[in-house]
């Protein structure tokens, strides 16, 4: 049994790292970049100085499952299959089906395992999706989702029994807590966490550590309303004690950042990073079905809604704006019938099928998606495959490239791309035909409205007030790094590639992402070639789940808010 003693700060440190690196989930420059300037954030100052900085492009969409799976895998989501939280499905009008992804595609395949092969003791701590826990070459404390959050998730299993408390994110206080609480427990999980991991280096020897601390994300989907003047909310008396919530979770990462580095020295490869951006709510709401609709690729039924299905509708408005009841209310539920719940939400009980061509496809803001209406794929497909697909498709992709807010004039779209032009691999099937990005004042929203570009209700939203952003942050510094530099074109596939290559590993030829070399000096890739290969993974089989687990995970999702 691994068992951690808790020891006093002036233990000796058992690990040296070669790799140390910090996911900050959420994090954007666009907070960090004036609180440089304000002399707050030091110790992410004293790396920039050091080493290279620039923007780090998601995956579309820039959600933490298939963010971080890209992460640590560096294959794009068409690869390994996890789009969202749940299973995208294009056979259902819903897109999407009750299961929740778990580490089942990706165990044995991250950079960590690769490292362990290679006879690095890795950790790798409360990373998204790595549950279930599965065998590596060190320790792995399972990120969220996981099916209790009372208790924690490891490899080895009896470690996670020895811990003094439990580093899952609980969903279950974003429920029902004040906002006192949830500000005040996000904060001292950023330290509780940097606390364990520190004490296991005192402990152990490793030559890897992977951590992300997700507590940024949180408080900016909660408290962007207190610090943003476009939102009602801003100047508030509330406002006066939240207003600062947000800069207070980025200076104690930096704080965390500062005490994590006391494990490297100048032969470790440091590297900081989010997986995606932040930033407002924005301030319209467009609504791609009746966009299809007004266009005449969606055709809606000329009878109105029957009285059981009104009655459905307002019920599950009703309960939405009670965000408590409706989770309990969800846990009482068979799963068909909250599918049968979220497809009247949806406004899909009044399409026309068999006339309709295209609709809308949810994706995850500021990404969304089209599909395209097809026989033998969809229950009541009306395109024919073939020819006259591709030929639906370009239309639907002209008239989304032409398509203007009627009050605003701004393009609802600012990129669109065939579904193959962004992703690969096995999985290419399940996403959406057609793939864009929202325009930086849009929002796509599902249901069938009368009028497709709205105002968002600000005034009344209970989530969301922050939302995520394409590009999050990349820092790094260590051997061979240049030194106050910049980084352009980086993508979050690339991190899995560019670590193996610091480390003097072979990169996988099967990887999607590319090695950065620009954030190397040209000597050390002159003495340090690239090295590609073939790697047969040892894969692991990540243990089962029980379909109560598969429950449980799924209203904690929904208390995070990342699913409906």
């Amino acid at each position: 049994m691994v068992v951690i003693r808790f020891l006093s700060p002036s233990d000796q440190l058992n690990s040296k790292l070669n790799l140390l690196l910090v996911g900050l989930d959420g994090a954007t420059f666009d907070i960090i970049d004036p609180m440089l300037a304000q002399g707050k954030l030091p110790n992410l100052r004293r790396l920039i100085e050091r080493g290279v900085r620039g923007p780090l492009r998601s995956t579309l969409p820039p959600v933490t499952a298939p963010a971080w799976s890209t992460f640590m895998t560096g294959v794009n989501p068409g690869g390994h299959g996890i789009f969202q939280w749940r299973t995208y499905d294009p056979t259902t009008y819903t897109n999407v089906n009750e299961n929740v992804v778990t580490a089942a595609r990706i165990a044995g395949t991250t950079f960590w395992d690769i490292l362990g092969q290679a006879d690095h003791q890795a950790a790798a701590i409360c990373v998204p999706v790595t549950y279930p826990p599965w065998r590596v070459n060190g320790f792995l404390l399972s990120g969220y989702p996981c099916p209790d959050t009372k208790r924690n998730f490891t490899y080895p299993e009896a470690w996670g029994e020895t811990l003094a408390q439990s580093y899952n994110f609980s969903a279950d206080y974003f429920l029902n807590a004040s906002e006192e609480e949830i500000l005040s427990k996000g904060l001292a999980m950023l330290k509780q966490r940097t606390d364990m991991v520190l004490e296991l280096a005192r402990q152990q020897e490793l030559d890897a550590l992977v951590l992300v601390l997700g507590e940024i994300d949180r408080a900016q989907h909660d408290f962007w309303q207190y610090r943003d003047p476009r939102f009602p909310q801003y100047g508030c008396q509330r406002a006066q004690k939240f207003g600062d919530a947000i800069d207070r979770h980025y200076e104690v990462s930096d704080t965390q950042v500062g005490r994590l580095l006391e494990l490297a020295d100048d032969d470790t490869f440091i590297l900081i990073m989010s997986d995606h951006g932040g930033g407002p709510h924005p301030t319209r709401d467009v609504y791609p079905n009746a966009w299809l609709r007004e266009m005449g690729f969606l055709v809606q039924k000329r009878e109105q809604p029957s009285p059981v299905s009104r009655l459905i509708r307002r019920g599950i408005g009703t309960v939405r704006r009670v965000l408590p009841f409706e989770e309990r209310l969800r846990r009482l539920l068979p799963a068909s019938l909250v599918h049968r719940a979220r497809s009247y939400h949806m406004d899909l009980d009044m399409v026309d099928w068999p006339h309709t061509r295209a609709y809308h496809f949810p994706m995850y803001h500021p990404a969304a998606g089209i599909e395209i209406n097809v026989r033998g794929r969809q229950p009541q497909g009306a395109v024919q495959p073939g020819a006259e697909f591709e030929r639906v498709r370009n239309e639907v992709m002209d008239a989304l490239r032409a398509a203007r807010d009627p009050e605003t004039e701004e393009p609802v779209a600012t990129e669109i791309f065939r579904r193959e032009e962004i992703y690969s691999g096995p999985f290419l099937e399940i996403a959406p035909d057609i793939v864009y990005i929202t325009g930086p004042r849009h929002y796509a929203e599902k249901g069938l409205p009368e009028i497709w570009a709205q105002p968002a209700p600000l005034a009344e939203m209970r989530e969301y007030f922050g939302v995520h952003t394409m590009d999050g942050i990349f820092i790094a510094a260590g051997p061979g790094v240049r030194s106050s530099a910049e980084l352009t074109g980086g993508t979050i596939a690339d991190i899995a590639p560019t670590v193996l290559y610091a480390l003097g590993q072979t990169v996988p030829q099967h990887m999607d992402g590319q090695v950065l070399t620009d954030i190397f000096e040209p000597a050390h890739l002159a003495a340090h070639p690239r090295r590609y290969a073939e790697i047969v993974l040892e894969r692991q089989t990540a243990a089962g789940h029980t379909a109560q687990e598969e429950k449980e995970m799924r209203d904690k999702l929904r208390g995070l808010g990342y699913i409906t």
